[in-house]
């Protein structure tokens, strides 16, 4: 299966409990109608292997509780700890999920184009032609604008924002 026929829906953090549970994190909230989803895709070496839901449960806003089809031990669960997970267009539409809507990348290093760590986004902050990013730097907060054309990567793997920085921004005190 292709991973453009399916939506990035988060990622597995970690198992939960000795029968194989495990922790899936929305990229955006987690959906009300999460009780409706009957099957993700996890990434297994580049490819998406689906798996079947026995039973899920929201945990908190952007975190819910599943058990998985044939993983029923804490060992198996922990195996895809880290890996992204999909869900088809079909279930985008269920769940009443925007394909639109904006990854969370609280928790993510920014590095200005240097490569030098500013500080760590605290939130990402959705103005119409003019997005935002809240900044937590070693002198206090500052905004940065997310513009395509000033962001040069995003890593989600490492959690991290290279963005070219507009120069004297950072002088600001």
């Amino acid at each position: 299966m292709k991973k453009d026929d399916h939506f990035l829906a988060g990622s597995l953090l970690k198992s939960s409990g000795i029968k194989g549970e495990v922790i899936l994190k929305f990229n955006n909230d987690c959906p009300e109608e999460i009780q409706k989803l009957e099957s993700i895709f996890i990434d297994v070496d580049n490819k998406l292997v689906p798996f079947f839901i026995e039973k899920i449960k929201s945990k908190s806003t952007s975190t819910a509780v599943v058990k998985l089809e044939d993983i029923d031990q804490e060992e198996k669960a922990t195996e895809f700890s880290g890996s992204e997970f999909y869900i088809s267009h079909e279930q985008v539409k269920v769940l009443n999920i925007s394909a639109d809507e904006p990854i969370d990348v609280s928790g993510y290093k920014v590095k200005d184009q240097n490569n030098k760590l500013v500080g760590e986004v605290i939130e990402y902050i959705d103005i119409t032609k003019n997005p935002l990013l809240n900044v937590k730097t070693e002198s206090g907060e500052v905004l940065i604008p997310a513009k395509d054309e000033l962001i040069i990567e995003v890593d989600d793997d490492l959690q991290e924002i290279l963005i070219n920085i507009p120069e004297g921004l950072l002088d600001l005190d």
